[in-house]
């Protein structure tokens, strides 16, 4: 008996690419599915799109706007919706492969595993591959509890469109997580789901993240940096002090790498504002990253000089054979 799995799909003026989100799941070998489409009030054709598709297993909802910093309500409403065992989340921009509910669902005969994640491949607005969100080279197959945390606690690894997961963890740690001012639900929600059980990774694709500029994501990125770093902190300060001993991690080594994704993070905002010629605000966010590693304070030392001589950092960066700014979206 093949168990179902219900997709949650939040979706928001998606009538460019809600289509091939749809068809992802219709061209899927593993049938045994529903999908559960919470609409945040789109005020395009995102609606009349969904309605084309004359497939049972669509259940769409259309709420009134809640915003990105809502999101723990729009994915719970879904949740508490759902009648799936399982639980997949695949945002309306984004897409699958045809085997990924197939293959991932295999491996829940092990009663250890509670979610399962894979890479995911970034694709811009006409479906073309541009790279990996992060190929994963830290995670072991099945990773416990301890093991998933060395490697979460530092940065977040799990693309939230290559997860499945049981349906029964997410209810006990009260449905996904979403901290205060914070863009997104997907960090908070892994940490804790690593408490109850073992993680496996697969190094295939198992989904298509789109990177395009109307994306809530794209516009959010400092913000979901930052709430990230605070409550990784905060997690491993609540840990037992005996769950610590576990890990390989500390405080300070925690701190560390947060610090530097700052400062890597202000190093590119940075540049942006070099390339359009904000002067000032360049150098702020240089200033911001020269607590960063050795290579990253010798570049933001030369980008602030930049600044005050108004001179096109981009064309320095050229020559030293680096990705131009407008490589980073």
């Amino acid at each position: 008996m093949n168990p179902l799995i219900s997709i949650i799909t939040p979706t928001y003026n998606h009538e460019k690419y809600i289509s091939k989100c749809i068809e992802s799941l219709i061209n899927q070998t593993y049938e045994n599915w529903e999908q559960l489409i919470i609409d945040d009030g789109s005020t395009d054709n995102t609606a009349a799109i969904v309605s084309d598709f004359n497939d049972k297993r669509i259940i769409y909802v259309k709420q009134d706007n809640l915003g990105i910093y809502n999101l723990q309500k729009t994915y719970n409403k879904a949740l508490s919706m759902s009648s799936g065992e399982y639980i997949a989340v695949l945002e309306g921009d984004d897409y699958w492969p045809n085997y990924k509910l197939e293959e991932q669902i295999k491996i829940f005969k092990n009663q250890r595993i509670v979610l399962g994640w894979g890479n995911a491949q970034i694709v811009n607005g006409e479906n073309e591959v541009e790279g990996f969100v992060h190929k994963s080279k830290s995670f072991p197959q099945i990773s416990s509890t301890h093991d998933t945390l060395d490697t979460l606690l530092l940065r977040n690894q799990i693309p939230a469109c290559t997860v499945l997961c049981r349906k029964n963890a997410l209810s006990k740690i009260g449905g996904f997580q979403q901290p205060p001012n914070s863009p997104c639900v997907d960090y908070a929600t892994w940490l804790n789901l690593s408490k109850l059980g073992s993680y496996y990774y697969s190094d295939s694709v198992m989904g298509y993240w789109r990177r395009h500029k109307g994306q809530a994501s794209s516009k959010s990125a400092f913000e979901m940096l930052k709430s990230n770093i605070d409550y990784s902190l905060d997690f491993f300060n609540n840990m037992p002090n005996e769950e610590k001993k576990l890990l390989t991690v500390n405080y300070q080594k925690i701190t560390e790498f947060k610090n530097q994704m700052l400062a890597d993070f202000n190093f590119i905002l940075g540049r942006k504002c070099l390339y359009k010629k904000d002067w000032r605000k360049s150098r702020d966010y240089f200033k911001k990253s020269l607590n960063g590693s050795n290579i990253v304070k010798f570049y933001s030392s030369v980008g602030i000089l930049c600044g005050f001589l108004r001179i096109d950092f981009e064309k320095l960066v050229l020559i030293l054979n680096k990705k131009h700014i407008n490589d980073f979206k």
